[in-house]
């Protein structure tokens, strides 16, 4: 990776996974979705760029992956609590499947992808260990991200 994109990349990424644990801290829903969200655009242009230079297709699975993300995670005004069980249900479920891809996004960067810098394996780690502080703490407490 060339230097200036890899220093471009490592600061945008610190920032937005700041962003993210500073909404979940707080828990401000439209913070910490904004950072997932915003985070995802930057495996979606490595990716892109990675696939302009060798034409692999596990470049193609890995950008579709991170749109997954990216969309799950557009943040919304509309508001819901535990009163709207449907909507509660659904949101337990977008936020395991951020963390699975964040999990999965940690291990291919780690242990599989030799030629990604790891603080990029990293920022992923933190982002699932943010996700899974938030469902545990609904879980254990009943706290409602607003």
């Amino acid at each position: 990776m060339n230097p200036t994109v890899n220093l471009i990349f490592s600061i945008a990424g610190a920032a937005l996974v700041l962003l993210t644990i500073y909404g979940a801290v707080k828990l401000d829903r439209r913070l910490f979705l904004s950072g997932i969200c915003y985070f995802s655009i930057l495996p979606i242009i490595g990716e892109s760029m990675a696939y302009n230079a060798d034409k692999t297709s596990i470049h193609i699975i890995v950008i579709f992956v991170f749109l997954t993300q990216f969309v799950l995670a557009l943040p919304n005004k509309n508001p819901y609590g535990p009163d709207n069980l449907a909507a509660s249900k659904l949101a337990n479920k977008i936020a395991l499947a951020i963390l699975i891809i964040n999990i999965g996004g940690a291990v291919f960067i780690l242990c599989l992808k030799a030629d990604v810098p790891a603080q990029f394996g990293y920022y992923h780690v933190v982002i699932a260990l943010a996700v899974a502080y938030l469902l545990v703490k609904r879980a254990t407490s009943n706290v409602w991200i607003k």
